[in-house]
């Protein structure tokens, strides 16, 4: 008992000593560029980064990469890594986006999404603010309590990929029921009819391997979906 005690003191010395020392505004940036790169899986540059410890940047003029491109900017940014989950073997990250622009392949995707619902291509979809939080550790990467908030959409969700690559998603985008053309009287009808509080609100649920899922949950306020595998009786 006493060694572990004296074992504890030390990891927390060790911890106290790389979070102050005057090396880690150096170390700082590149090790939470490298945890944010490889849970976004994008590459990631920042502009100016101011170090606040013991774990803190503010970082301007943001840019990640993807396979397809640019695929998001963002004015500024607030990261600030939580070392008390250090000892147990977690990275955590609370992240604030400002003033957001979604480009590429994110942007295409949610003209796939969006497209059925009557919402005319966007260019690029902007949003005042993205949080959340993104939590790794052995065997999954998740972000959770994923918000966005613009003029013309928003969303919330849950997202985690595990270490055998299947996925747990949950979102909930809204839709401004002013870009909604006036004519679109069917996409009105998939969307539920009369919005709620000038919002329409899509649900998307998915879960399992992302080529061949275990449950896929679908819904607004007009229609709901949700497949699931058959499962096979047992043989005779």
């Amino acid at each position: 008992m006493r060694h572990r005690i004296l074992y504890l003191v030390i990891l927390v010395a060790i911890l106290f000593v790389i979070f102050y020392s005057p090396l880690t505004s150096y170390l700082l940036k590149d090790f939470i560029t490298f945890k944010l790169e490889k849970a976004l899986e994008m590459d990631i540059v920042f502009g100016t980064v101011r170090v606040k410890m013991p774990a803190q940047l503010t970082v301007s003029d943001i840019k990640a990469m993807d396979k397809n491109g640019l695929a998001f900017t963002s004015e500024r940014a607030y990261l600030r890594l939580d070392p008390a989950k250090f000892l147990s073997a977690k990275f955590v990250l609370n992240c604030d986006f400002q003033n957001v622009v979604l480009k590429s392949g994110l942007k295409d995707s949610l003209n796939k999404l969006l497209k059925p619902f009557g919402v005319p291509a966007q260019n690029n979809y902007g949003f005042d603010g993205i949080t959340g939080v993104i939590t790794t550790s052995k065997g999954f990467i998740s972000i959770t309590g994923l918000k966005g908030a613009g003029k013309d959409f928003k969303f919330s969700g849950n997202f985690t990929r595990f270490q055998d690559n299947k996925v747990d998603y949950e979102l909930d985008f809204g839709i401004n029921s002013r870009i909604i053309a006036a004519d679109q009287e069917s996409a009105k009808m998939l969307l539920g009819g009369e919005p709620r509080d000038g919002w329409y609100s899509i649900k998307l649920s998915f879960k399992g391997d992302p080529h061949r899922p275990s449950s896929i949950s679908f819904s607004s306020g007009g229609i709901k979906l949700e497949v699931k595998p058959a499962t096979k009786s047992p043989a005779n």
